[in-house]
């Protein structure tokens, strides 16, 4: 009998990795994508894939080559992400590229590739890993918030053109306690503002006191099986459930509000530097 197959990128740290224990539990051949293939699992049901996702020009041929060698994934987890702290006069722009490439741009290339093949096939689930930063955005990463809300909005799209095969998911994920934000490129400590810091520091409170990535890879397997395209909001309690109930009471402005009172960000004009 041969194993079913997943795709994930990022699939050997963090949400990845515990997703992929999860599903190699489950008698699947994971295929894990990332620049750095030497860490994950040791077992033959992990096959670490060497690939630079923000090479976008190869990302064609990549999945071309994919399906030649291993057939088209039952599940594609697009997973692979990170984010990036600074003051927006300060933000590098080559961040501005980088992340948009890596949190939109490339899984809506491998998305291009693999949802066409499933759906010939006849069989197949993406999930697209997506952020509760769509309705509550982070200070200081607005192009995390940005791409997060690009991919969920396009992954709602394919739901429109996809309704059978294959079965899109957007997961909205709240914090996870992983070593997301010590992977994040972050402004010097000593350039930022007195916002910046409590921000960053609030931002570190909140992940040290939230779920861990096996819960969150709990979350997640439990939609996939669930078996239906659909936005799906993951987390503790408060990020799952209550977060998302409460958005659709509040303008924008009173949203905004609240953000700024939680994170002490304070209007840029009289911020001292």
């Amino acid at each position: 009998m041969i194993a079913p197959t997943a795709l994930i990128t990022g699939g050997s740290s963090g949400i990845g990795l515990a997703i992929s224990e999860q599903l190699i539990a489950k008698g699947y051949q994971i295929f894990s994508v990332s620049r750095n293939p030497g860490r994950g699992p040791k077992t033959p049901n992990f096959v670490p894939l060497e690939f630079d996702l923000f090479d976008l020009d190869k990302i064609a041929e990549f999945s071309e080559d994919f399906m030649k060698q291993h057939g088209v994934p039952e599940i594609l987890i697009n997973n692979a992400g990170y984010g990036a702290f600074y003051d927006w006069a300060s933000f590098p722009e080559e961040q501005i590229v980088k992340q948009s490439n890596l949190l939109f741009t490339s899984p809506v290339l491998l998305c291009r590739y693999f949802a066409p093949a499933m759906q010939q096939r006849g069989s197949g689930t993406i999930l697209n890993l997506s952020s509760l930063a769509t309705l509550y955005p982070l200070p200081f990463m607005p192009l995390y918030n940005a791409g997060k809300s690009a991919l969920s909005s396009f992954t709602e799209s394919m739901m429109l053109e996809y309704f059978d095969c294959p079965k899109f998911i957007d997961f909205r994920m709240g914090d996870v306690r992983t070593k997301f934000n010590q992977s994040a490129r972050v402004q010097a400590r000593w350039e930022q503002s007195s916002s910046m810091k409590k921000a960053w520091d609030r931002i570190e409170w909140q992940l040290e006191r939230s779920p861990s990535a096996k819960t969150a890879a709990d979350q997640i397997l439990k939609t996939i099986e669930y078996g239906k395209s659909g936005r799906f909001y993951g987390g503790g309690f408060f990020h799952r459930v209550f977060l998302p109930l409460i958005r659709p009471i509040f303008f924008r402005n009173i949203n905004n509000f609240i953000l700024r009172r939680y994170y002490e960000v304070k209007n840029r004009e009289i911020e001292n530097f």
